[in-house]
């Protein structure tokens, strides 16, 4: 009964994965990539960032606003005329302004300005990020989904053998036995196969998620151009000087350097106090009726001088040249690490002639299949074919998988395109 119950599942899910493989659109990589630049939510999300550091810039150009204050008499403690300003009241007017010194104005416009190019740059890192992401996704989802038709073409075939000898046990002309050792094998593979479809799915819906959308996708690529990738004419101080001058990681280091020493700056001018210069009416409170008179005052810093935002700034200046020489090791080990598993990657690839083996492999397996219902070899030979023509396929598919994303790391370590199939 368990075992009735279990071939129904896999018969419904087997159909229900074909149904839903109708509605698959294709995609090149190029269409891919234009989605993925105009759709992404975190890149759009990203460029609201970088607009709203830029409003900072102008809003650290503008001065402070001026400041108004007035006294309207109440009178006397004798006599309470609120807001009397006849003859004999008061009334008196101020207007303060505050006039920076020290260059901090600037110093704050040059701060604003290095977090913006900061935050554009953090934008650029955050697309090489996700770009990795968008290509490893339509290359996994490529080599599933090619895996999956041979799969499907196997339990197909192997389908039709089952009904073939579950008709033959029937009439009592093939052992009971090797029913059940084929029909074990169906569940196997069936088994398999659902494994494989559940590693599509997620690869599925990380690509939906990169490009903003809910279709399902079939990756189209050109296998040929895949197979014309070489690293030969790349040595590893090229590529370390390109990681150099590309990776926006680092340039976030240098420009979070930047900001650190324009900070410290700007702190040692907060040391310096602030000048107040205005003007002043009084009616009737000063030496002389109608008094005018010119307002200036700046703090006495005797005690407060920013000393200690003056030492924070300036241990964060160290702590900048720290990270940036992290960066620059962490850049050049990557490279390393990127091009040695590339190496070992090309190696296994060019090891053997992967189109002429699968055709040929392909080949065997067809004839495996007709000479089993011949009867010209036995059932524990054709599991053993139908097996290893199973993990060749998935082994071969997932090693030009690895293959493809140890070439985009390289892609993603240098922050350049070195490599990309159109």
């Amino acid at each position: 009964m368990k075992q009735r119950l279990r071939m129904i599942t896999i018969v419904l899910l087997v159909f229900t994965l074909k149904s839903t493989a109708q509605v698959i659109q294709p995609i090149t990589l190029r269409e891919a990539e234009d989605t993925f630049l105009n759709k992404n939510y975190q890149l759009l999300a990203q460029r609201y960032r970088i607009d709203a550091d830029k409003a900072l810039i102008q809003q650290a150009r503008l001065w402070s606003n001026p400041s108004f204050s007035a006294v309207l008499g109440f009178g006397t403690t004798d006599r309470i005329q609120p807001f009397y300003g006849g003859n004999g009241g008061e009334t008196q007017y101020t207007v303060d302004q505050l006039i920076t010194l020290a260059g901090k104005r600037n110093k704050e416009v040059k701060l604003a300005t290095l977090n913006a190019a900061t935050t554009q740059a953090e934008f650029y890192e955050l697309m090489r990020t996700l770009r990795l992401q968008l290509r490893s996704n339509y290359y996994q989802l490529y080599f599933l989904q090619e895996t999956e038709k041979v799969l499907q073409d196997q339990l197909s075939n192997l389908q039709k053998i089952v009904d073939a000898y579950t008709e033959a046990d029937k009439k009592g002309s093939v052992a009971h036995a090797d029913l059940i050792r084929l029909r074990a094998l169906l569940v196997g593979m069936t088994n398999d196969y659902s494994d494989l479809k559940q590693q599509e799915l997620a690869s599925q819906t990380g690509f939906q998620q990169l490009l903003g959308g809910t279709a399902q996708y079939a990756p189209e690529v050109d296998t040929d151009a895949l197979a014309s990738y070489q690293i030969a004419s790349y040595s590893l101080p090229a590529l370390i000087d390109t990681a150099m001058l590309n990776r926006p990681d680092l340039k976030i280091a240098q420009q979070q350097l930047q900001q650190a020493q324009m900070n410290y700056s700007l702190q040692k001018a907060l040391a310096v106090p602030d000048l107040h210069v205005g003007a002043t009416y009084d009616k009737n409170g000063s030496y002389a009726p109608n008094f005018v008179g010119l307002t200036m005052g700046i703090d006495l810093p005797f005690w407060n001088r920013n000393q200690g935002n003056i030492r924070s700034a300036g241990n964060q200046i160290k702590v900048q040249e720290q990270t940036l020489a992290q960066g620059n090791n962490v850049i050049a080990t990557e490279v390393q690490q990127a091009l040695r598993k590339i190496s070992i990657m090309d190696k296994q690839y060019q090891a053997l002639d992967f189109r002429s083996f699968n055709q040929e492999y392909n080949k065997l397996i067809d004839e495996v299949a007709l000479n089993f219902r011949k009867g010209n070899i036995s059932l524990l030979q054709f599991i053993d074919y139908y097996n290893s023509y199973s993990d060749n396929i998935k082994n071969t598919n997932k090693l030009l998988m690895d293959r493809i994303t140890a070439y985009e790391e390289l892609n993603f370590v240098t922050g350049t395109e070195l490599f990309k199939a159109q």
